[in-house]
Protein backbone atom coordinates (compact mmCIF):
# COMPACT_ATOMS: atom_id res chain seq x y z
CA UNK A 1 0.00 0.00 0.00
CA UNK A 2 3.37 1.99 0.82
CA UNK A 3 3.46 2.19 -3.10
CA UNK A 4 0.29 3.33 -3.94
CA UNK A 5 0.24 6.04 -1.47
CA UNK A 6 3.29 7.35 -2.96
CA UNK A 7 2.05 6.97 -6.73
CA UNK A 8 -0.88 8.91 -5.89
CA UNK A 9 0.72 12.35 -3.97
CA UNK A 10 3.18 11.83 -7.22
CA UNK A 11 0.13 12.08 -9.08
CA UNK A 12 -1.37 14.99 -7.12
CA UNK A 13 2.02 16.71 -6.92
CA UNK A 14 2.03 16.44 -10.97
CA UNK A 15 -1.72 18.06 -11.38
CA UNK A 16 -1.24 20.88 -8.58
CA UNK A 17 2.15 21.92 -10.36
CA UNK A 18 0.58 21.38 -13.82
CA UNK A 19 -2.13 23.47 -12.93
CA UNK A 20 -0.15 26.54 -11.49
CA UNK A 21 1.33 27.08 -14.42
CA UNK A 22 -1.49 26.50 -16.99
CA UNK A 23 -3.18 28.95 -14.79
CA UNK A 24 -0.37 32.04 -14.25
CA UNK A 25 0.79 31.16 -17.83
CA UNK A 26 -3.50 31.70 -19.66
CA UNK A 27 -3.44 34.72 -17.51
CA UNK A 28 -0.69 36.09 -18.73
CA UNK A 29 -1.66 35.38 -22.37
CA UNK A 30 -4.68 36.82 -21.75
CA UNK A 31 -3.69 40.28 -20.14
CA UNK A 32 -1.00 40.46 -23.16
CA UNK A 33 -3.80 40.00 -25.33
CA UNK A 34 -6.73 42.73 -23.61
CA UNK A 35 -3.91 44.74 -21.92
CA UNK A 36 -6.53 45.53 -20.00
CA UNK A 37 -5.98 46.93 -15.98
CA UNK A 38 -8.39 44.26 -14.74
CA UNK A 39 -6.96 41.88 -16.87
CA UNK A 40 -3.74 42.26 -15.13
CA UNK A 41 -5.67 42.28 -11.58
CA UNK A 42 -6.82 38.36 -12.59
CA UNK A 43 -2.67 37.36 -13.29
CA UNK A 44 -1.17 38.75 -9.97
CA UNK A 45 -4.52 36.94 -8.44
CA UNK A 46 -3.36 33.78 -10.08
CA UNK A 47 0.23 34.52 -8.63
CA UNK A 48 -0.89 35.03 -5.00
CA UNK A 49 -3.62 32.21 -4.54
CA UNK A 50 -1.08 29.43 -6.49
CA UNK A 51 2.02 31.08 -3.93
CA UNK A 52 -0.36 30.38 -1.62
CA UNK A 53 -1.90 26.90 -2.43
CA UNK A 54 1.83 25.70 -3.54
CA UNK A 55 3.08 26.41 0.10
CA UNK A 56 -0.23 25.25 2.00
CA UNK A 57 -0.25 22.22 0.72
CA UNK A 58 3.39 20.27 -0.27
CA UNK A 59 4.99 22.87 1.69
CA UNK A 60 2.89 22.25 4.70
CA UNK A 61 3.97 18.52 4.08
CA UNK A 62 7.54 18.69 4.05
CA UNK A 63 7.58 20.59 7.11
CA UNK A 64 5.25 18.21 9.15
CA UNK A 65 7.65 15.73 7.65
CA UNK A 66 10.44 17.52 9.14
CA UNK A 67 8.59 17.77 12.49
CA UNK A 68 7.65 14.58 12.96
CA UNK A 69 11.65 13.28 12.35
CA UNK A 70 12.47 15.99 15.41
CA UNK A 71 10.39 13.84 17.62
CA UNK A 72 9.27 17.34 19.59
CA UNK A 73 6.68 17.02 22.60
CA UNK A 74 2.95 16.71 21.54
CA UNK A 75 2.26 20.37 22.97
CA UNK A 76 4.69 21.92 20.52
CA UNK A 77 4.07 19.43 17.94
CA UNK A 78 0.51 20.67 18.04
CA UNK A 79 1.15 24.43 18.19
CA UNK A 80 3.64 23.94 15.12
CA UNK A 81 1.10 22.48 13.01
CA UNK A 82 -0.95 25.54 13.91
CA UNK A 83 1.17 28.19 13.17
CA UNK A 84 2.90 26.78 9.72
CA UNK A 85 0.15 27.37 7.71
CA UNK A 86 0.08 30.70 8.98
CA UNK A 87 3.13 32.30 7.43
CA UNK A 88 1.27 31.60 3.92
CA UNK A 89 -1.90 34.14 5.32
CA UNK A 90 -0.28 37.38 3.72
CA UNK A 91 -0.31 34.97 -0.28
CA UNK A 92 -4.07 34.20 0.59
CA UNK A 93 -4.77 37.84 1.60
CA UNK A 94 -3.65 39.44 -1.50
CA UNK A 95 -5.52 36.91 -3.79
CA UNK A 96 -8.59 37.08 -1.78
CA UNK A 97 -8.23 40.82 -2.32
CA UNK A 98 -7.65 40.80 -6.15
CA UNK A 99 -10.49 38.31 -6.60
CA UNK A 100 -13.01 40.77 -5.11
CA UNK A 101 -11.57 43.71 -6.83
CA UNK A 102 -11.39 41.52 -10.14
CA UNK A 103 -15.38 40.90 -9.70
CA UNK A 104 -15.91 44.55 -8.90
CA UNK A 105 -14.48 45.96 -12.07
CA UNK A 106 -15.53 43.36 -14.23
CA UNK A 107 -19.11 44.62 -12.89
CA UNK A 108 -18.17 48.46 -13.58
CA UNK A 109 -17.76 48.99 -9.72
CA UNK A 110 -14.86 50.23 -8.12
CA UNK A 111 -13.73 50.00 -4.52
CA UNK A 112 -14.44 52.88 -1.79
CA UNK A 113 -11.38 53.59 -0.11
CA UNK A 114 -12.68 52.29 3.13
CA UNK A 115 -12.71 49.14 1.62
CA UNK A 116 -9.29 49.49 0.40
CA UNK A 117 -7.45 50.81 3.26
CA UNK A 118 -9.54 48.40 5.72
CA UNK A 119 -9.42 45.05 3.79
CA UNK A 120 -6.21 43.93 4.91
CA UNK A 121 -5.62 45.78 8.49
CA UNK A 122 -8.67 43.93 9.22
CA UNK A 123 -7.71 40.13 8.27
CA UNK A 124 -4.61 40.40 9.29
CA UNK A 125 -5.74 41.92 13.04
CA UNK A 126 -8.97 38.70 13.27
CA UNK A 127 -6.23 36.51 12.61
CA UNK A 128 -3.31 37.96 14.72
CA UNK A 129 -6.30 37.82 17.72
CA UNK A 130 -7.11 34.08 16.53
CA UNK A 131 -3.09 33.10 16.93
CA UNK A 132 -2.53 35.23 20.20
CA UNK A 133 -5.49 33.30 21.36
CA UNK A 134 -4.08 30.08 20.70
CA UNK A 135 -0.70 30.57 21.54
CA UNK A 136 -1.93 31.93 25.06
CA UNK A 137 -3.72 28.31 25.07
CA UNK A 138 -7.22 30.76 26.33
CA UNK A 139 -8.60 28.40 23.01
CA UNK A 140 -7.19 25.16 23.54
CA UNK A 141 -5.17 24.12 20.07
CA UNK A 142 -7.38 20.58 18.99
CA UNK A 143 -6.03 17.44 18.71
CA UNK A 144 -5.95 17.84 14.83
CA UNK A 145 -4.65 20.92 14.56
CA UNK A 146 -3.86 20.50 10.63
CA UNK A 147 -7.71 19.57 9.82
CA UNK A 148 -8.62 23.08 12.39
CA UNK A 149 -6.62 25.08 10.62
CA UNK A 150 -8.19 24.03 6.98
CA UNK A 151 -11.86 24.30 8.08
CA UNK A 152 -10.88 27.80 9.32
CA UNK A 153 -9.84 28.66 6.12
CA UNK A 154 -12.30 26.70 4.18
CA UNK A 155 -14.89 28.81 6.36
CA UNK A 156 -13.01 32.12 5.61
CA UNK A 157 -12.79 31.47 2.24
CA UNK A 158 -16.32 30.94 1.04
CA UNK A 159 -17.16 34.05 3.11
CA UNK A 160 -14.90 35.77 0.18
CA UNK A 161 -16.38 34.32 -2.91
CA UNK A 162 -20.02 35.00 -1.28
CA UNK A 163 -18.71 38.64 -1.58
CA UNK A 164 -17.03 37.57 -5.06
CA UNK A 165 -21.26 37.18 -6.33
CA UNK A 166 -22.66 39.88 -4.66
CA UNK A 167 -21.94 42.42 -8.24
CA UNK A 168 -22.77 39.87 -10.27
CA UNK A 169 -26.10 40.08 -8.59
CA UNK A 170 -26.70 44.10 -8.78
CA UNK A 171 -28.40 45.46 -11.95
CA UNK A 172 -25.16 46.53 -13.79
CA UNK A 173 -25.36 48.86 -17.35
CA UNK A 174 -21.83 48.49 -17.62
CA UNK A 175 -21.82 45.39 -19.70
CA UNK A 176 -18.57 45.49 -22.51
CA UNK A 177 -16.16 43.29 -19.95
CA UNK A 178 -18.81 40.81 -19.06
CA UNK A 179 -19.60 40.54 -22.95
CA UNK A 180 -16.20 39.96 -23.33
CA UNK A 181 -14.74 38.05 -21.03
CA UNK A 182 -18.14 35.65 -20.37
CA UNK A 183 -17.71 35.35 -17.11
CA UNK A 184 -21.27 37.01 -16.19
CA UNK A 185 -23.49 35.69 -13.26
CA UNK A 186 -24.62 31.91 -14.23
CA UNK A 187 -20.53 31.19 -14.56
CA UNK A 188 -20.27 33.51 -10.89
CA UNK A 189 -22.78 31.70 -9.50
CA UNK A 190 -21.27 27.86 -11.23
CA UNK A 191 -17.91 28.87 -9.64
CA UNK A 192 -19.51 29.72 -6.42
CA UNK A 193 -20.84 25.98 -6.54
CA UNK A 194 -17.57 24.37 -7.69
CA UNK A 195 -16.39 26.29 -4.46
CA UNK A 196 -18.82 24.91 -2.41
CA UNK A 197 -17.61 21.11 -3.73
CA UNK A 198 -14.27 21.29 -2.73
CA UNK A 199 -14.93 22.94 0.27
CA UNK A 200 -17.09 20.31 1.15
CA UNK A 201 -13.50 18.01 0.38
CA UNK A 202 -11.33 20.25 2.30
CA UNK A 203 -13.16 20.34 5.28
CA UNK A 204 -13.19 16.03 5.19
CA UNK A 205 -9.65 16.02 3.83
CA UNK A 206 -8.46 13.38 6.44
CA UNK A 207 -11.71 11.31 6.60
CA UNK A 208 -9.76 8.37 3.96
CA UNK A 209 -6.07 9.05 4.55
CA UNK A 210 -4.22 9.68 0.96
CA UNK A 211 -6.79 9.29 -0.57
CA UNK A 212 -9.05 12.31 0.25
CA UNK A 213 -6.52 14.42 1.03
CA UNK A 214 -4.95 13.89 -3.14
CA UNK A 215 -8.48 14.06 -4.50
CA UNK A 216 -9.03 17.33 -1.71
CA UNK A 217 -5.57 18.85 -3.42
CA UNK A 218 -6.52 18.07 -7.50
CA UNK A 219 -9.64 19.90 -6.56
CA UNK A 220 -9.01 22.77 -5.36
CA UNK A 221 -6.04 23.63 -7.55
CA UNK A 222 -8.56 22.49 -11.01
CA UNK A 223 -10.85 25.00 -9.36
CA UNK A 224 -8.26 27.63 -9.17
CA UNK A 225 -7.79 27.97 -12.47
CA UNK A 226 -11.86 28.30 -13.41
CA UNK A 227 -11.69 31.93 -13.85
CA UNK A 228 -8.85 32.41 -16.44
CA UNK A 229 -10.24 29.02 -17.99
CA UNK A 230 -13.33 30.62 -19.01
CA UNK A 231 -12.04 33.98 -20.44
CA UNK A 232 -9.45 32.34 -22.36
CA UNK A 233 -11.79 29.56 -23.93
CA UNK A 234 -14.29 32.44 -24.54
CA UNK A 235 -11.92 34.86 -26.12
CA UNK A 236 -10.55 32.46 -28.79
CA UNK A 237 -13.97 31.25 -29.34
CA UNK A 238 -14.64 34.57 -30.51
CA UNK A 239 -10.78 34.79 -31.96
CA UNK A 240 -10.66 38.27 -29.76
CA UNK A 241 -13.63 39.49 -31.87
CA UNK A 242 -10.90 40.90 -34.34
CA UNK A 243 -11.37 42.10 -37.69
CA UNK A 244 -14.22 43.67 -37.94
CA UNK A 245 -16.18 46.48 -39.23
CA UNK A 246 -16.95 49.80 -37.61
CA UNK A 247 -20.83 48.76 -37.60
CA UNK A 248 -20.08 45.30 -36.22
CA UNK A 249 -18.07 47.19 -33.37
CA UNK A 250 -20.78 49.47 -32.36
CA UNK A 251 -23.23 46.33 -32.27
CA UNK A 252 -20.61 44.09 -29.70
CA UNK A 253 -20.08 47.09 -27.73
CA UNK A 254 -23.98 48.28 -27.55
CA UNK A 255 -22.98 51.84 -29.18
CA UNK A 256 -25.69 54.48 -30.33
CA UNK A 257 -25.35 55.97 -33.43
CA UNK A 258 -24.41 59.58 -31.73
CA UNK A 259 -21.98 57.53 -29.60
CA UNK A 260 -20.66 56.15 -33.31
CA UNK A 261 -20.11 59.28 -34.89
CA UNK A 262 -18.51 60.48 -31.41
CA UNK A 263 -16.09 58.12 -31.17
CA UNK A 264 -15.19 58.18 -34.70
CA UNK A 265 -14.46 62.01 -34.15
CA UNK A 266 -12.29 61.16 -31.25
CA UNK A 267 -10.23 58.60 -33.52
CA UNK A 268 -9.65 61.45 -35.85
CA UNK A 269 -8.04 63.43 -33.09
CA UNK A 270 -10.78 66.12 -32.83
CA UNK A 271 -10.92 67.20 -29.27
CA UNK A 272 -14.05 67.91 -27.23
CA UNK A 273 -15.27 71.03 -28.35
CA UNK A 274 -14.36 70.52 -31.76
CA UNK A 275 -16.53 67.65 -31.81
CA UNK A 276 -19.68 69.87 -30.61
CA UNK A 277 -19.12 72.29 -33.05
CA UNK A 278 -18.97 70.08 -35.80
CA UNK A 279 -21.95 68.14 -34.68
CA UNK A 280 -23.98 71.19 -33.18
CA UNK A 281 -24.21 69.54 -29.57
CA UNK A 282 -23.29 71.02 -26.29
CA UNK A 283 -20.23 70.67 -24.68
CA UNK A 284 -21.48 68.81 -21.75
CA UNK A 285 -23.36 66.34 -23.74
CA UNK A 286 -20.16 65.53 -25.64
CA UNK A 287 -18.22 65.04 -22.24
CA UNK A 288 -21.91 62.87 -21.61
CA UNK A 289 -21.36 60.62 -24.69
CA UNK A 290 -17.79 59.96 -24.14
CA UNK A 291 -18.82 58.84 -20.32
CA UNK A 292 -21.47 55.66 -21.99
CA UNK A 293 -18.89 55.15 -24.46
CA UNK A 294 -16.37 54.43 -22.02
CA UNK A 295 -18.24 52.76 -19.77
CA UNK A 296 -19.55 50.11 -23.00
CA UNK A 297 -15.96 49.43 -23.56
CA UNK A 298 -14.29 49.36 -20.63
CA UNK A 299 -11.52 51.94 -21.17
CA UNK A 300 -10.79 55.06 -19.45
CA UNK A 301 -9.27 57.71 -21.89
CA UNK A 302 -9.54 58.79 -25.68
CA UNK A 303 -5.93 57.20 -26.63
CA UNK A 304 -7.31 53.67 -25.38
CA UNK A 305 -10.74 54.32 -27.16
CA UNK A 306 -8.77 55.37 -30.37
CA UNK A 307 -6.03 51.94 -29.66
CA UNK A 308 -9.45 49.53 -29.19
CA UNK A 309 -11.11 50.82 -32.26
CA UNK A 310 -7.65 50.20 -34.56
CA UNK A 311 -7.53 46.77 -32.77
CA UNK A 312 -10.57 45.66 -33.47
CA UNK A 313 -11.38 46.93 -36.62
CA UNK A 314 -8.10 48.43 -37.83
CA UNK A 315 -9.30 51.88 -38.85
Amino acid sequence: MVWIENISYLVAFIVSAGTSAIGIMVSIQIYQQRKKPIFSILLYQQIFLFSFLIYGSWGNMALHTIINDLDLNDSISGKLNFFIPLIGIPFMLVSWFMLLKFAHNLNGYKFAKPVVFGFFPALAILIFVLAFLFHQEIIPIPGNADLFVVRVLVAFNLLIHLFFILPFLKINKNVSLLKETGFDKKWALLFFGVTLLYSGALSFITTFGFISVCVSIVLVFSASVFIPARIYLKTAGEGDAQNMDFAAFCKYYEISKREAEIILEICSGKSNKAISEKLFIALQTVKDHNHRIYTKTGIKSRVQLANLVREKTGL
